[in-house]
Parts: C-alpha cells; structure tokens; sequence
C-alpha cells in the first residue's frame, strides 16, 4: 500500500469515527433543541390565554380559533392555586391512524376571582425522524470528505512527494560501480532535505569503503602473488638438488601448502569481486556448449581417477556474465571430481532451464544448509580449501539462481535452476 493511500485510509477511519460521535451528540442536542423549542411555544401559548382571559375573552365552545385547535380551556368551580405541568402524552392521529407522541402542557391560573384550566398539546419530532435526518447529514459530510481527501490527497501528493520519489529513483538506480554518490537537492521541505544529504552522505560513504576493499583485495592478491610464485620457484628448485628421502616429503609438503595458500589468495579475491557486483555485463550464454568443452578438457583428470561420465545434455542458454558461467560449471565439475571415490561416476542432466550434477561418494557429516558457506568442508582431510561452493552460492545469488543440494546414496545432488 502507498504512502497516501494509508494517510487517506487512517484519515477517513478518524472522520468516521469522529463523525459517528459528533452524529451521537448531535441528535441529543437536536432532539432537546426541539423539546425546549415547543415547550416554549406551548407557555407563550398558555400566557396568550391568560391574558386574553384578562382582557375579558371568552373562551366557552366554538370561541377557540382554528389556529388553537389543540387548545382546552374551562372555568373551574373552585379557586385552584396556580400551577404548570409539562408532560409527555400519546394522542391518536386520525390520518396515520396511529397514536402519536406529544407533549402536553397543563396549567391552572386563576383571572378575577375564577380559575381556568388551561391545557395544550402538540406533536413531538419523533427520534426515527431526528436519526435519518442526522444520518442524511452525516452521510453528505462523510461523502464530501472522501472525495476531498482522495481528490487532495492524490493531487497534493503527486507534488508533495515528488522530492521523495526522485531521490528513490536515484537509489535504486545507485550503482557502486560508478563512482558518483547521490547529490543531495533542495526541496524547501525539511525532512526531504534531511533525507537527501543523508542518502549523499550514506552513497559517499558507501563509495569509499568500497574502494577501499577493492584496492585492499587487489593488493592483498596481487602482493601475496608475488612472493608465492617466488616460493614455488625456490621449492622446485630446491626438489632438483640431493635431497633425503625424508627431505623430500617435507619438501613436497610445503610446495602443496604453497599451492593451496596461492588458490586460496586467488578465491577470495574472486569471492571478493563477486559479492562487490564487478560483474555486471552479462550476454547470452550456450551452456549446453561451455559443458561439453569443459568435460572435454578434464578427461585426463577423470581417468586418471577412474570415474565414468554420463551426460544428458540438451540445449539451455542462460543470460549471465561469461566468467561467472564458466567459474560456476568449473566449480561444481571440479567439486564432483573430487568428493568422488575411486571408480565412482558422475551424472550431468542439463535441460528445461535446469543443470543437475550428482556424483557417487561418502554421505557428508555436517548440516547440508553449512555446504555453501565458506570454508566448509564435508571432509576435513582433503586439500580442497572450501570455497568452491561458496563461490558458486555467491554467483547464483547474484544472478537470481535457485540453488539446492541433496543426498541419496550413495549420490550427491547439486541442482541449479536459472528460471528461478
């Protein structure tokens, strides 16, 4: 739900319910207004007969207007104190056909030594007539504020929030790789400025850290590289000289840990540009292609640890970064070449949008949702560094794959989805 459409909806939840008290009160009010009203009319009515009495007029039978048809007055035989009653009463309508309520009026006074009574009635506004009557009203206010506050509302908003949306048009099309923060613009409304600088602020602090990272993962490569390959150097020269034995090993087990520490250095830089999005041109990749050449070239591999291939390829192209298509078959291949075992197989079915590689091996001995994290290893013992399904984790995320993994033994299953 947008911004306005929620400020409207809690308004007119607020004009409803302010409404629906104000109508409440209302009709008290109204209907006391109303009683008050004809009560007065009743005694100015009342003192007219009096003072008319006064004034010698006769009100005996058919001396009563039509105007006063409603009106009684008779002459007691007996001297009555004076006094007013004000009542409710019900009379009988001769049209309706109903009894109707009233308010009747009695009062005794006494005009030269003879008392009158003096009574008259007249129909109360009933409380049905005083409801629609408020309801009608409260229903033409509650009209015309919805219409105001959506007409307003939208029309106010299409300016008021215009700063806003500019800046989150700016946001989302904020790109790391451009170097240029989001510069900040007046909007004369306080916290749109606010927003602005922060979000200036923010981009240019965003910048720089990953400047800073990304000069720190280049040096960081690029200087271990170099005294790496001087080390390599050294080791294999060192194997040409009359060594022992026992020499030897020792030898041999430093170039290896050389090797791992050098395919390590080179992981997590890559692991680096992947997470910071250094691949973003992307073009329409044959993987059905890159598979079959890229199983062409581990066959020496493959057979050199006896395993067997069985493929199932149909054509599937996938719009992604070339180096990250190729790094993400090559790690999953790689991976199933060694956690398998000896004579074991590989099964590669690639069709529907789908690639799944699946390889015999041991069941593994920690929590499947830990595979793709860094540095885990199914088993410890090996010289894998455990970063191959890290990276793979990482481009498939970037790239919106869906990404699973499952054991039925004695297999293996990685299955990726590029239609996820």
């Amino acid at each position: 739900m947008k911004l306005i459409s929620k400020f409207i909806l809690i308004y007119l939840t607020v004009t409803v319910i302010v409404l629906g008290i104000g109508g409440y009160i209302s009709y008290f009010i109204i209907q006391d207004e109303l009683n008050n009203e004809l009560k007065f009319r009743f005694m100015d009515r009342i003192e007219r007969v009096t003072y008319l009495l006064e004034q010698g007029h006769d009100f005996s039978a058919g001396n009563i207007g039509s105007d006063d048809q409603n009106l009684i007055v008779r002459a007691l035989p007996q001297k009555v104190e004076p006094s007013t009653s004000i009542k409710d009463t019900s009379v009988y309508h001769g049209r309706l056909q109903q009894m109707e309520p009233n308010l009747k009026v009695s009062a005794y006074r006494t005009v030269e030594d003879t008392s009158y009574y003096i009574s008259t009635y007249g129909a109360l506004v009933e409380s049905d007539d005083i409801t629609e009557a408020v309801v009608k009203i409260l229903l033409w206010i509650l009209g015309m504020q919805v219409i105001g506050a959506i007409g307003v509302g939208y029309i106010v908003s299409s300016r008021l929030f215009k700063p806003f949306r500019e800046t989150l048009r700016k946001i989302k099309n904020f790109n790391l790789q451009s170097k240029e923060p989001i510069r900040s613009e007046e909007t004369r409304v306080e916290e749109f400025d606010d927003l602005n600088r922060f979000v200036e602020l923010m981009t240019q602090k965003a910048i720089s850290d990953y400047r800073n990272l990304k000069e720190f993962a280049e040096n960081a490569s690029h200087e271990l590289q170099t005294p790496l390959a001087i080390l390599k150097g050294k080791l294999e020269l060192l194997t040409e000289t009359d060594l022992t034995p026992e020499q030897y090993e020792y030898v041999e087990a430093s170039h290896r840990s050389v090797k791992k520490l050098s395919r390590l250095s080179e992981s997590l830089a890559l692991l680096t540009k992947i997470e910071n999005h250094e691949f973003t041109n992307t073009e329409v990749i044959n993987f059905t292609e890159l598979v079959e050449e890229s199983t062409k070239s581990f066959e020496e591999f493959i057979e050199l640890n006896g395993l067997t291939v069985e493929k199932d390829l149909k054509e599937v192209k996938v719009d992604m970064h070339p180096v990250l298509a190729d790094i993400l078959w090559t790690n999953l291949f790689q991976n199933a070449i060694k956690h398998n075992v000896k004579g074991g197989s590989i099964r590669i079915s690639l069709g529907d949008n789908r690639l799944k590689i699946s390889n015999t091996g041991e069941p593994i001995d920690m929590p499947t949702e830990e595979l793709f994290g860094r540095f885990k290893k199914a088993d410890t013992s090996s010289n894998s560094i455990g970063l191959g399904l890290s990276i793979v984790k990482r481009i498939a995320d970037q790239n919106n794959f869906g990404l699973s993994y499952s054991y039925h033994e004695p297999r293996h299953i990685i299955e990726v989805r590029f239609d996820n």
